[in-house]
């Protein structure tokens, strides 16, 4: 219910374009991001929502699956330095966006533009990558990732992907 809410936020905001006028009740596009895209900001200091906002994607999802992976990668005994700091931001970003008050501005806020999602096979421990998959394809999102393996798969599947190109800015493959 509460994803639903979200996504009808979504619909019904103002958005403004990127030559400067603005849209009523304009459907925005989605993505879904994967657990190594949530490392992109402690890694490589790149913003992934002002990057995901500069390609048009303003409501962004993340599975459930993708946050218990996360939780996973930051509790892991051997992770130091660089991942485990990279993995604490980006769950730190995820929990702080998700559990901050809405605010109605001119601007759409970061916090109406994130749901956490219940995703079809999570209960049944299917892999992330089919579970992203299926969600991507049922929501027809893009995926956010930098998994060369899922974008393949995406890319044969004809689901949009966006990534990390050189190490500064995220690119989006139709």
């Amino acid at each position: 219910m509460h994803a639903m809410m979200d996504v009808q936020m979504v619909k019904e905001e103002v958005s403004e374009t990127k030559s400067g006028t603005v849209k009523e009740n304009a459907f925005r596009k989605e993505v879904i991001v994967d657990t190594n895209a949530l490392l992109i900001p402690g890694e490589f200091g790149v913003d992934i929502f002002d990057e995901l906002e500069r390609l048009g994607y303003l409501h962004i999802i993340v599975p459930r699956v993708v946050l218990n992976e996360l939780e996973k990668l930051r509790k892991r005994p051997g992770l130091k330095g660089k991942d485990k700091i990279a993995a604490n931001v980006g769950y730190s970003l995820i929990q702080r966006y998700t559990h901050a008050p809405v605010q109605r501005e001119e601007r759409v806020t970061i916090r109406s533009r994130i749901s956490i999602e219940e995703a079809e096979g999570e209960e049944e421990e299917k892999d992330t990558d089919e579970i992203i998959t299926a969600l991507a394809l049922k929501r027809k999102a893009a995926v956010l990732t930098n998994d060369e393996k899922l974008r393949t798969k995406l890319s044969q599947a004809g689901i949009a992907t966006v990534y990390l190109r050189g190490g500064n800015r995220l690119e989006e493959r139709v």
